[in-house]
């Protein structure tokens, strides 16, 4: 009988990558998906590491895992870049029955099949060259069952920036970017089979090529642009350090790229930037965002903010604030500073308490969700393309995608509409949501 499994991911999309790695490798190893949860013989959780919330959130459902469901012992397989950090600690506290870091875990089938017939290795972190495995795999392109219009496509590996809150680098390892003649034939096989949304992947994306010599990101992204059949490409995540002028006329230059830009500044403090390592200053941030106004006519710009850094003053924090209302950022992914041990900010002293981060932190999220609530505004009245994503939670009347400003949108449709390009005409604003109706 074929053991089954269930695979949890948590964090970024280079996970829900790797994630959809995972599942192939079981899957060519002989191993079945369950349908239900509860009723896998082995749990796979690809972890993040970004925060301490996130390791506890895993924790707890691991725990959860081993008291429900099948009888027979479960195994519990932690994968991702928690189990890179953690790595023994997760085994001799019996929290997993194997432990597989990212270099390693698109090879879990594989992996798992030799386990369970000689129980002896338990541990695969390694960081080798040699240990590195595939992630443009021709297989990739029969996996058309979960949203076959789209394909995330993962152009680099790992990360060399070290800023100073960040744990990326050490559990995901130093960049690695894939050739890009390998890319390009992937993802026009990827167009040749139905694909018409592809988002290109790396914690740097705009680092694509420097440790290898190859086409550098911008070139990458035209030459994606003109694969016939591509109706959207998106792109994360960017940095401010490596985001020039040439990627911004590559994006208007193709009307089938999104015109959602998320660009992390992380503070609006001078200072700060240079504390957290990020090689840019608040002078060099506005500076693309001009161009970006200069070039592109109709944009947006996401964004990710860190409140209560060790140090931060409250002048500093007022900073950040006058930033974003400068900028006017569409959206904004908000966080109070989290320390992360193995990271230089970790032996940080910090200066205030948990309870004025929390309030910096309420303070932020309310300023920019008034914005956010001004953008949105605005849109409405526009025709707007979309490729339906889902069928709505609350209406099987109702369809739900992103625009090209990565605005989310919900408008009347059915299953028939997933996975096809649609203009919808923007009719009103609901808490964040856009909502429409199909013109075409």
């Amino acid at each position: 009988m074929n053991r089954t499994f269930r695979i949890e991911t948590f964090g970024c999309q280079m996970n829900v990558g790797d994630s959809e790695l995972i599942r192939l490798s079981m899957v060519k190893n002989g191993f079945m998906e369950a349908a239900n949860p509860g009723d896998a013989d082995i749990c796979i959780y690809n972890t993040c590491s970004v925060r301490d919330n996130a390791e506890k959130r895993v924790l707890a459902k691991i725990s959860t895992a081993k008291g429900i469901g099948v009888a027979k012992k479960r195994l519990i397989v932690v994968a991702g870049c928690m189990a890179q950090r953690l790595g023994e600690e997760l085994l001799k506290k019996k929290v997993a029955s194997i432990v597989i870091g990212p270099y390693q875990s698109p090879r879990l089938g594989e992996i798992l099949s030799e386990f369970i017939k000689n129980k002896k290795n338990r541990l695969f972190i390694s960081q080798e060259n040699e240990n590195f495995a595939e992630r443009l795999t021709p297989e990739l392109l029969e996996n058309r069952d979960v949203e076959p219009w789209h394909k995330w496509v993962t152009i680099t590996h790992g990360c060399e920036n070290f800023c100073a809150y960040c744990i990326v680098p050490y559990v995901r390892g130093k960049l690695i970017s894939f050739p890009s003649e390998r890319i390009l034939k992937f993802i026009q096989e990827l167009a040749d089979s139905g694909v018409i949304e592809v988002t290109l992947l790396g914690q740097n994306v705009n680092q694509y090529g420097q440790d290898a010599g190859d086409i550098p990101f911008h070139k990458l992204l035209a030459k994606t642009a003109s694969i016939k059949g591509l109706k959207k490409i998106n792109f994360m995540t960017s940095h401010p350090m490596d985001f020039n002028e040439e990627t911004i006329h590559v994006i208007n230059d193709n009307p089938n790229i999104s015109r959602g830009i998320h660009l992390p500044m992380q503070s609006g403090s001078d200072r700060i930037l240079k504390a957290m390592n990020r090689k840019y200053t608040t002078a060099h941030y506005f500076s693309i965002i001009e161009k970006i106004d200069k070039i592109i006519p109709d944009y947006a710009v996401s964004t990710d903010l860190i409140t209560g850094f060790p140090g931060e003053t409250t002048e500093e924090f007022n900073e950040t604030l006058e930033a974003v209302k400068r900028i006017k950022f569409d959206e904004a992914f908000m966080f109070s500073y989290s320390p992360r041990m193995g990271t230089p900010s970790y032996s940080m002293k910090e200066t205030i308490s948990e309870k004025e981060k929390a309030a910096r932190l309420h303070e932020l999220i309310s300023v920019q969700r008034e914005i956010s609530l001004e953008k949105l505004i605005k849109r409405v009245n526009n025709r707007e393309i979309v490729i339906a994503e889902k069928v709505s939670k609350k209406s099987g009347t109702e369809v739900a995608g992103k625009t090209f400003l990565n605005h989310p949108v919900v408008f009347s449709g059915d299953i028939n509409d997933i996975g096809r390009e649609t203009i919808v005409e923007i009719s009103e604003v609901r808490g964040s949501t856009l909502f429409g109706r199909k013109i075409i």
